[in-house]
Protein backbone atom coordinates (compact mmCIF):
# COMPACT_ATOMS: atom_id res chain seq x y z
CA UNK A 1 0.00 0.00 0.00
CA UNK A 2 1.14 3.74 -0.67
CA UNK A 3 1.29 6.12 1.44
CA UNK A 4 1.49 9.97 0.81
CA UNK A 5 1.54 13.56 2.26
CA UNK A 6 -1.60 15.09 2.47
CA UNK A 7 -1.46 18.72 1.53
CA UNK A 8 -4.15 21.00 2.67
CA UNK A 9 -5.61 24.23 1.21
CA UNK A 10 -8.35 24.93 3.69
CA UNK A 11 -9.05 28.26 1.71
CA UNK A 12 -9.97 26.14 -1.14
CA UNK A 13 -12.54 24.01 0.59
CA UNK A 14 -16.21 24.28 0.13
CA UNK A 15 -17.13 22.08 3.16
CA UNK A 16 -18.94 19.68 0.41
CA UNK A 17 -17.35 16.92 3.01
CA UNK A 18 -17.00 14.58 -0.14
CA UNK A 19 -13.46 13.14 1.22
CA UNK A 20 -14.96 12.25 4.53
CA UNK A 21 -17.28 10.23 2.98
CA UNK A 22 -14.75 8.96 0.45
CA UNK A 23 -12.69 8.17 3.29
CA UNK A 24 -15.44 6.29 5.16
CA UNK A 25 -16.05 4.50 2.49
CA UNK A 26 -12.97 3.12 1.49
CA UNK A 27 -12.27 2.16 5.09
CA UNK A 28 -15.69 1.14 6.43
CA UNK A 29 -17.33 0.19 3.10
CA UNK A 30 -20.09 2.58 4.59
CA UNK A 31 -20.56 6.08 3.46
CA UNK A 32 -20.53 7.56 6.90
CA UNK A 33 -19.11 10.80 8.07
CA UNK A 34 -18.35 9.68 11.60
CA UNK A 35 -16.41 6.98 10.21
CA UNK A 36 -14.19 9.33 8.05
CA UNK A 37 -10.28 9.59 9.70
CA UNK A 38 -10.28 13.02 8.08
CA UNK A 39 -12.67 15.95 9.83
CA UNK A 40 -14.19 18.92 7.57
CA UNK A 41 -15.16 21.73 10.17
CA UNK A 42 -17.37 24.41 7.47
CA UNK A 43 -18.33 26.39 10.28
CA UNK A 44 -17.08 29.81 9.53
CA UNK A 45 -15.66 31.71 6.21
CA UNK A 46 -12.96 29.08 5.86
CA UNK A 47 -12.97 25.35 6.23
CA UNK A 48 -10.56 23.87 8.74
CA UNK A 49 -9.51 20.47 7.80
CA UNK A 50 -8.16 17.83 10.20
CA UNK A 51 -6.86 14.07 10.22
CA UNK A 52 -7.85 11.85 13.01
CA UNK A 53 -4.75 10.00 15.02
CA UNK A 54 -6.19 6.82 12.85
CA UNK A 55 -5.53 7.75 9.46
CA UNK A 56 -3.18 5.72 7.00
CA UNK A 57 -2.21 8.77 4.82
CA UNK A 58 -3.86 6.65 2.12
CA UNK A 59 -4.71 9.43 0.18
CA UNK A 60 -8.66 8.56 -1.09
CA UNK A 61 -9.66 12.08 0.42
CA UNK A 62 -7.16 13.81 -2.02
CA UNK A 63 -8.90 11.55 -4.90
CA UNK A 64 -12.59 12.85 -4.03
CA UNK A 65 -11.51 16.41 -3.91
CA UNK A 66 -13.08 18.86 -6.87
CA UNK A 67 -12.16 21.73 -5.28
CA UNK A 68 -7.74 21.66 -4.81
CA UNK A 69 -8.21 21.42 -0.43
CA UNK A 70 -6.75 18.50 -0.52
CA UNK A 71 -3.91 16.83 -2.74
CA UNK A 72 -1.39 14.15 -2.63
CA UNK A 73 2.32 14.32 -2.36
CA UNK A 74 5.27 12.11 -2.31
CA UNK A 75 4.33 8.41 -2.23
CA UNK A 76 6.34 6.13 -0.18
CA UNK A 77 6.21 2.25 -0.01
CA UNK A 78 4.84 1.40 3.60
CA UNK A 79 5.93 -2.40 4.39
CA UNK A 80 3.53 -4.82 5.78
Amino acid sequence: MKRFKIKVDPAVCTGCMRCMLACSWVHSKRFSLSGAMIMVDASGAECSITFADGCIQCGSCADACFYGALAKQAPEEVMP
